[in-house]
């Protein structure tokens, strides 16, 4: 069953990264009591370096997804063996580049952070150490692919998942531990290599014909990373630029502010990402066999999408900050305009993840470059100007806006030009209420919040699971006078087993 392959994979990716995301709360904080806020920043500036480094692939992932759909449900083996053979390869060769680009790279790091504490040669050091474990996923990228196109993403979930957890309790035990920060790093690449070997060996088990090292190889996959490159620059710079200009303008005590809230929100869009990406392979498929019914799949995915962004996103936007003093003890300095960008900033990802999705399985790569550009030019623009304003909130601000306009507006009118073939006008218009009842409920919360002093974790936790179920009915009875729940007729299908594949 198709639906229930899609339940499937958001499960097994989902309840793990739940208890990543439960033992990442505590390891931020053990991070920041033993290590300091500033090698906090640190950490969080090698991660965005080395996706500025990781531009050499172009999207090559994508592409050799892509590729894959047409001959997998073809059943041509001989095809579908040549492009995987061929992705090895070269994502092989990708992974070499990538490491020596991180060792010219790591050179200039230092200079990315206003007023330094630490000594060059170690920020060298450190920084190739953590490239040493981005490294190493390169070459395992095309089983991945081969798990998603056979629509089993739900067997890389839990080795990638189950790594993750054993890399999250080592580092916080090494953190009890007092070890120091390299030997951290070292680890986690440790741990990434044995994660990758076991995913490996459990695919050889599931596909023992598909062999990555044959003589014959197809390399055709490369055609499209022209379009898809203007994709991966605006990924970088959409989801990765904030960092680098507080780092520079403002320094890594401020990265430690930004990453404290970007942990909280980045959770949940991982969370909440493995709806788009658990369906990603299903979308792709159907594409080629089967249309009639997308469009009401994309309604269906709308409301569902708006319905989880109010629910969340308002509850959140009143919680961040009371849970920050209290978790960190204060050492983290709060702000509600910090806390409205960030969340306003997860509304915006949320909503838009069935154009995200939909561009991807369609292959619009090449129709969607401008709104690459655009998301680009808006973002850095806006957060060069609004930094000095508003500071870190400025930065955040700068991403909504641009994520709305490219992500949202003008890659929702290429979806309904290029595969649905009819205008987008209604769509808009309809989605209208959403934002208005997100907006009505966001200050009527806010008033009500305000009247409740909030100063322990069970006090917190108590306020807002009450506040966020009520809120949540209050909602899911408005979208039903609305007339905008179908996505729960779908979820009772489901559960009945009445959703069967289509041969």
């Amino acid at each position: 069953m198709k639906t229930k392959k899609i339940l499937l994979n958001f499960v097994t990716d989902v309840v793990p990264l739940i208890i990543i995301s439960i033992l990442g709360i505590y390891k931020m904080k053990l991070f920041i009591k033993v290590l300091g806020d500033e090698t906090l920043g640190l950490y969080q500036l090698f991660s965005q370096v080395m996706v500025y480094v990781a531009l050499v692939d172009g999207g090559l992932s994508n592409a050799v997804l892509f590729s894959l759909y047409k001959p997998n449900a073809e059943h041509d083996k001989k095809k579908f063996n040549a492009l995987l053979a061929g992705s090895f390869k070269s994502f092989s060769f990708i992974g070499i580049i990538v490491f020596a680009l991180s060792l010219l790279c790591s050179f200039f790091v230092p200079l990315l952070i206003k007023d330094c504490s630490f000594d060059y040669w170690y920020i060298i050091l450190t920084f190739l150490l953590f490239s040493l474990s981005s490294v190493i996923g390169y070459f395992f990228v095309p089983y991945n692919c081969l798990l998603e196109v056979k629509e089993k993403k739900y067997i890389y979930n839990l080795t990638s998942q189950v790594g993750q957890i054993v890399l999250s309790a080592c580092e916080i035990i090494m953190l009890l531990c007092d070890v120091k920060f390299e030997i951290i790093l070292l680890m986690h690449s440790i741990v990434k290599l044995l994660s990758y070997l076991a995913e490996v060996y459990i695919c050889k088990k599931e596909y023992p014909d598909i062999n990555l090292l044959q003589e014959e190889r197809d390399f055709s996959f490369k055609s499209h990373i022209k379009s898809l490159i203007f994709h991966k620059i605006n990924g970088l710079v959409g989801s990765n630029i904030d960092v680098l200009i507080i780092s520079s303008f403002m320094g890594l005590k401020s990265v430690a502010i930004y990453s404290t809230y970007n942990y909280i929100i980045n959770m949940l869009k991982n969370i909440l990402g493995k709806i788009e990406s658990s369906m990603t392979a299903i979308v792709g498929n159907s594409l080629v066999n089967a249309k009639n019914k997308l469009y009401d799949l994309y309604e269906e995915f709308d409301s569902m999408l708006f319905f989880i962004a109010i629910v969340i996103c308002v509850p959140l936007t009143l919680a961040i900050n009371d849970f920050i003093t209290i978790w960190y003890e204060g050492e983290i300095a709060t702000s509600f305009l910090i806390a409205i960008s960030f969340t306003s900033l997860l509304f915006g990802f949320i909503i838009k993840m069935d154009t995200t999705l939909f561009v991807s399985a369609g292959g619009l790569y090449k129709e969607t470059k401008i709104c690459a550009l655009t998301d680009t030019i808006v973002n850095l623009v806006l957060s060069l100007i609004l930094i000095n304003y508003f500071g870190i909130a400025g930065v955040i601000i700068a991403t909504t806006i641009s994520v709305f306009i490219a992500e949202y507006i003008f890659k929702t009118i290429v979806i309904h030009k290029n595969i649905f073939k009819v205008s987008a006008l209604s769509y808009f218009i309809k989605n209208i209420k959403f934002f208005i009842l997100y907006v009505v409920d966001l200050m009527g919360s806010y008033y009500i919040i305000s009247l409740i002093n909030i100063n322990n974790i069970f006090i917190w936790f108590l306020v807002f699971v009450i506040f966020t179920l009520i809120n949540a009915m209050i909602i899911f009875y408005i979208f039903y006078l609305f007339k905008e729940i179908n996505f729960i007729k779908r979820f009772k299908l489901i559960s009945k087993g009445k959703i069967k594949n289509k041969k």
